[in-house]
């Protein structure tokens, strides 16, 4: 079987071109006969792939696999394209999606990861159905309805309802009916399995705070436009669609910037008073029944090794809530025992607010649980060995001992995972500024980039300079990083611009005295003799102390400060160049 991640789209926005998509599976439509008759001959240049093609454009046929869809990124020798400019066509989407720069470059088909959204986006509103066995595609009744609607009035309904039906959208217009303005950062962190390295989101004040210290406009470009956690990413790709249909309306906003004066900021969404009402219905608070939701259990997960494992439990908590909406916590945990589950209830009370995060109302209080939603029937695969590694059964163990013992948030208990993937690097970077600032208390903000610490931790009174690693492994020795740290101590220590033109110390409140600033390490784990780095750090740098914190401990530190037993102007008596211990986790 093979494994395609639906519900969850990062970059299609065009009703035009979603229509197209779905028009591929309708015999009938205007750009079926378009495929048929021109648009395959002219733009798929690979012989077999056109000719199988074709000969099925030319039977009618109207079911699809995967690649006859998405197809591949392939020269025109049939090899793997070196670049994205020398891809040719090669599939049924990419030749009904012209590319950006048509007009200019006369490349008339997109790519096969732009293919890729607009399928899954198609079959996420439930336009077209996947046959989960066949790894194939088909139309759906109410694909059809849209395929044939004529644009305007009549195609804007079908899709409104379409997306009143898909979960996501609807919590989006639920969030923004309770408050509005507010920006992707602030939705995106309230939408999807939160904290989840598929579901991640940046602080707003964060953010705001990285963009004021954008040094150059491409910078505050790229922090504006680029920089963003997948939720983050999500929230704004529906909050798009939406305005379209008039559901919500959005606006620019400007903020100050250090170097470049008044900055283009992040967008600001709002609901409108037709989305307000199409909310309040779709929720069935009128005489209006309530519009069931679609879902797939595909839309449950998007990564991790264990993602079908996750996928079915969630999946399984629904079904059996669909049955008896409402019903206690103790016998929702006993019947997925009996299903083979058996998971700590944390982690399933975490499941229940990941679920409503995705837009399906559903909550518990730990004694009791309530399924708002109609659901629309939908089946669980059988998985064949889940591939649940005993290292992500511990992993899973820890992080439901930090769900049940301490008030930390999800989003940031989800560091015990992000800590050990090296290519999250930037949400650990992103998500324990937030954590020194949100939990801790203290002034943080987000640096990143050449020639800058990755955050800064504050109070008038010290300061700490932040190094994170997300390391598999571990974190240990390294002269070349020991280096980068000392010079960042010296940045601080100097203060010229003509040093280091950036300036990033400013960023400190000027109250903070010379001798109480600090460093710090952040990491899953240190190995072999990291304290080793930490004396000689602290020596090269003129005595200055400092620190490493692992994942856990970070994440204790913070619930300590929440329970009063750690204050945050105690954190430098820890800076004593040693791998720092706040306690145990009880």
């Amino acid at each position: 079987m093979a494994n395609r991640t639906l519900g969850w789209i990062q970059n299609p926005s065009d009703f035009n071109s979603l229509q197209r998509v779905v028009q591929i599976f309708d015999p009938e439509s205007t750009h079926y006969a378009a495929l048929r008759d021109y648009l395959i001959e002219r733009y798929i240049p690979l012989v077999d792939i056109k000719k199988s093609l074709q000969e099925k454009l030319d039977h009618d046929e109207a079911v699809f696999s995967y690649f006859d869809l998405v197809g591949r990124s392939v020269d025109r020798f049939g090899n793997k394209a070196k670049r994205r400019a020398l891809a040719v066509g090669s599939s049924l989407i990419q030749v009904s999606i012209p590319s950006q720069s048509a007009g200019t470059s006369g490349k008339y088909w997109t790519d096969n990861w732009t293919s890729d959204g607009y399928l899954r986006w198609a079959v996420s509103l439930n336009f077209v159905e996947y046959l989960r066995d066949k790894d194939a595609y088909q139309i759906s009744q109410q694909g059809l309805a849209f395929s044939q609607a004529e644009s305007g009035e009549e195609r804007d309904s079908i899709l409104t309802d379409a997306l009143l039906a898909y979960p996501p959208a609807t919590r989006i217009l639920s969030m923004l009916s309770e408050r509005s303005p507010q920006n992707k950062f602030e939705m995106g962190h309230k939408l999807g399995f939160s904290g989840e390295p598929g579901f991640t989101s940046y602080s707003s004040d964060i953010m705001t705070d990285y963009l004021h210290q954008a040094e150059n406009s491409g910078e505050a470009i790229s922090i504006r436009t680029d920089i963003e956690g997948t939720s983050d990413k999500y929230a704004r790709m529906i909050a798009g669609w939406l305005s379209k249909l008039g559901l919500v309306s959005s606006k620019s906003t400007k903020l100050s910037n250090v170097y470049l004066g008044t900055v283009s900021g992040f967008r600001d969404y709002s609901i409108t008073g037709r989305g307000m009402h199409i909310i309040r219905q779709a929720q069935g608070s009128s005489s209006r029944a309530k519009v069931p939701k679609f879902v797939m259990w595909e839309f449950f997960a998007t990564t991790g090794s264990d993602r079908d494992y996750v996928r079915s439990r969630r999946a399984t908590i629904l079904r059996l809530m669909m049955n008896t909406p409402t019903k206690s916590f103790n016998s929702l945990v006993v019947a997925l025992k009996n299903r083979g589950f058996s998971d700590n209830p944390a982690i399933i009370k975490n499941d229940i607010h990941g679920l409503d995060g995705i837009g399906i109302r559903i909550s518990t209080d730990g004694i009791t649980v309530h399924l708002f939603d109609t659901i629309k029937s939908f089946d669980i695969p059988k998985i064949q060995g889940q591939n649940r590694t005993l290292e992500k059964i511990e992993r899973d163990s820890r992080k439901a001992a930090f769900l049940a013992k301490t008030s930390l948030p999800p989003r940031f208990i989800e560091l015990l995972s992000i800590a050990y993937e090296s290519k999250s690097n930037r949400d650990f970077e992103m998500i324990t500024a937030e954590l020194f600032k949100d939990v801790y208390g203290l002034g943080a903000v987000h640096l990143g980039n050449a020639r800058k610490p990755d955050a800064l931790a504050f109070t008038d009174n010290f300061g700490i300079v932040i190094d994170t690693k997300a390391y598999s492994n571990g974190y240990s020795k390294n002269i070349n990083q020991e280096d980068e740290m000392v010079r960042y101590i010296e940045d601080n220590q100097i203060r010229s611009p003509e040093r280091n033109k950036n300036e990033w110390w400013l960023s400190f409140p000027p109250s903070i005295p010379e001798n109480n600033f600090h460093f710090l390490w952040v990491s899953s784990y240190f190995t072999g003799y990291f304290e080793e780095q930490l004396q000689e750090t602290s020596d090269r740098a003129g005595g200055i102390t400092g620190g490493a914190l692992d994942i856990e401990q970070l994440l204790i530190g913070g619930s300590l400060v929440q329970e009063g037993k750690l204050a945050p102007h105690e954190i430098p008596e820890y800076m004593q160049n040693r791998v720092i211990h706040f306690g145990d986790l009880n």
